[in-house]
């Protein structure tokens, strides 16, 4: 039996659930382990205690609707992650209950090289929390970080956008299969997250979804990420507080944007940031900040300089018209650059007014790993140190 198929029929267990499933891989050792157990060592498992429904369960040992799965999403290029592949993320593997099985589409990121940073919030968006989610995931997106989300209608899908608009990596979790677009209004946004990022569920294909699904997803949105961004949340209901509520038990960080006293929109997330449960968040900036060091430093070597090139002969002997000089050019005078900058940024400011303008080329002259120059430059114009004009950066207006 292989793997893969012991993996997927134990995902499919009826009433057994992700906490107890991971308990009993750690009691036994392997999927192939639990599959062989007798109903003795099920009823007996000090480790794992279980109702009789749930051993029962496991003394199913049909692997026919398991093995449909597999063909299924071999079939329609679902990709399976199981709890014992590299590809699994290893933040999410150490949460107390991790999901046995991923099924993914699209182009899985390495989580273990790139962290995610979560973009939650209510589906009944203000026009600011609509705002704030899209400039947070644009921010991340820009600066090398994978946005994740739950692709809901509201602040989930403003930061999903954010971060497609700046170019960058985004995950869309859901509580159905990965197959099934929900809400329907978001099928094109789902094929712009296909492109460039994923979707993943913990759900077989063609799982429509459930009221208890979205619980259970949330602990995959915070248990992917190093943090949390609540952008608004109305009642200890809301998802976005749910997934605030996992991320404190998975010992993540936790971020909440503040709202005005009688919003009812910013009510969860004022509260949170009172207790101290949520560090307030004034800007992106912040999360891009506290976080750029765990991103990739894969260096990029700059390039040798072009050899001289070599005076070729005249073709004629014809003495060559002399013109009058050329005036010099006027250099314009560079804008002073405000104090407390780093010496990286310091760097990249000054390239950029000396005329180099775009992100390649900052990378080749400056010789930083292009993570770092990507979350530099996003700071820089947050700042406003920089801005783009005609898809190029130029000094801002500090």
């Amino acid at each position: 039996m292989s793997s893969r198929l012991s993996y997927v029929w134990l995902a499919t267990r009826p009433g057994l659930g992700a906490l107890t499933a991971a308990r009993l891989l750690r009691a036994l050792g392997s999927p192939e382990a639990v599959f062989a157990a007798s109903r003795e060592t099920l009823t007996t498992l000090e480790a794992c205690p279980m109702r009789k429904a749930q051993v029962d369960a496991l003394c199913d040992k049909d692997t026919d609707a398991a093995a449909r799965i597999i063909e299924r999403c071999t079939k329609n290029g679902i990709q399976i992650i199981t709890l014992g592949d590299s590809a699994y993320p290893d933040r999410l593997r150490a949460i107390e209950d991790p999901p046995v099985v991923l099924y993914v589409r699209g182009r899985w990121p390495d989580f273990d090289v790139t962290p995610g940073i979560a973009v939650v919030g209510t589906r009944k968006a203000t026009p600011y929390g609509l705002q704030t989610a899209e400039r947070i995931g644009g921010a991340l997106g820009r600066a090398g970080f994978i946005t994740v989300s739950g692709m809901a209608l509201g602040a989930d899908g403003a930061a999903h956008r954010g971060a497609l608009r700046a170019g960058g990596l985004t995950v869309a979790v859901l509580a159905g299969g990965a197959d099934v677009c929900y809400p329907p209004q978001h099928r094109s946004l789902m094929g712009d997250i296909l492109l460039s990022g994923a979707i993943v569920s913990e759900y077989p294909p063609g799982t429509e979804p459930r009221g208890d699904h979205y619980h259970a997803r949330n602990r995959i949105i915070s248990g992917l990420c190093v943090a949390s961004v609540i952008v608004e949340a109305q009642d200890y209901r809301s998802g976005a507080l749910i997934t605030a509520r996992a991320a404190l038990d998975q010992g993540r960080d936790v971020y909440a944007v503040p709202g005005a006293l009688d919003a009812p929109q910013s009510a969860a997330c004022n509260e949170l940031i009172e207790k101290g449960e949520a560090a307030l968040l004034r800007s992106p900036a912040a999360l891009v900040r506290t976080y750029t060091g765990l991103l990739p430093a894969q260096s990029h070597p700059v390039p040798p300089p072009c050899p001289p090139k070599e005076r070729r002969p005249a073709v004629s002997a014809q003495r060559p018209k002399i013109s009058a000089p050329r005036p010099a050019p006027t250099e314009k005078p560079s804008a002073a650059l405000p104090d407390g900058l780093t010496g990286d940024e310091r760097r990249i400011a000054e390239l950029v007014q000396e005329g180099v303008g775009t992100p390649e080329e900052l990378i080749e002259r400056c010789g930083l790993p292009a993570p770092r120059v990507l979350s530099l430059v996003t700071l820089l114009e947050m700042d406003g140190v920089l801005r783009r004009e005609k898809g190029r950066l130029v000094p801002g207006q500090k």
